[in-house]
């Protein structure tokens, strides 16, 4: 019997601002979490963000098959973000800029509120196939721009998906899985962000029912050992190492993990 659930959400959040955002009073390469090789400095009157936000979705499954779709908007005020410490970004022509570049940053930034906009879509999706196969995935696509200028906002990932094959008899399971991520293009001007290029990876799991309660969980990541990028990866800030300073760090190579359940019951 096919069913489906339609959904609307509508609601409105806020942030405070964190203790970097606000209270750094010093160029420092705390940024927040974003590791991204910055030198950013606090502002004591920032703003709470504030956001309306809108979302539209269904929930549909059979007997063999589901999907449940989702699109959503954001609207913001006071979105917090690095802005360029002054007008005249590269010019070290105050005491900051100074400790900034004396640091090894001429072009510090600081936190300011910015008005943005947060819109995109989502999917997950499944389907019986034949027997114990199955197929499973995954996409999602966001896009951040800003209201008050012509530019994007700062590190958004860019559309990725996935989707995996798998035989499961109940006692035990096989899955390949594919992950591809596009290139990121829609970078800020300016924050100088980087733009990145897209990849794919190839990843094994299973499981193993030994018996009632007792489960062996094991799998492979990055099955080729594919080199790449992720777009929200830190930077190095290390020398000596085989990333060059300032460079995005690689992401992980091949792995493997073995995983034992036990559950009481």
């Amino acid at each position: 019997m096919d069913g489906i659930t339609p959904r609307l959400t509508l609601a409105h959040k806020t942030r405070a601002p964190s203790l970097v955002e606000r209270f750094s009073w010093l160029p420092t390469e705390a940024s927040g979490g974003l590791a991204d090789g910055n030198i950013y400095l606090g502002s004591a009157n920032i703003k709470i963000e504030k956001a309306w936000i809108a979302e539209l979705g269904l929930d549909w499954s059979s007997d063999r098959a589901y999907a449940r779709p989702v699109v959503f908007y954001r609207q913001i005020d006071d979105y917090i973000q690095g802005i360029p410490f002054d007008a005249t970004p590269g010019i070290v022509d105050t005491p900051v800029e100074m400790v900034s570049a004396a640091s090894g940053d001429p072009t510090p930034l600081r936190f300011a509120n910015v008005d943005a906009r947060i819109y995109g879509a989502d999917i997950a999706f499944g389907a019986e196939l034949s027997g114990p196969l199955r197929v499973d995935g995954v996409a999602s696509y966001v896009r951040g721009k800003r209201r008050d200028i012509s530019d994007n906002l700062y590190r958004f990932a860019p559309a990725s998906a996935r989707m995996a094959l798998s035989y499961d008899t109940g006692n035990w399971s096989l899955s390949v899985e594919g992950q591809a991520v596009a290139r990121q293009s829609k970078v800020s001007r300016t924050n100088s962000e980087a733009a990145s290029k897209g990849y794919a990876l190839l990843n094994l799991y299973g499981h193993w029912l030994l018996r009632d309660g007792l489960r062996l969980d094991a799998g492979i990541e990055n099955l080729f050992d594919k080199y790449y990028l992720d777009h929200l990866s830190g930077y190095n800030r290390i020398t000596g190492s085989d990333v060059a300073v300032g460079s995005r760090l690689p992401g992980a190579g091949r792995s493997a993990f073995v995983r034992l359940r036990w559950e009481l019951r």
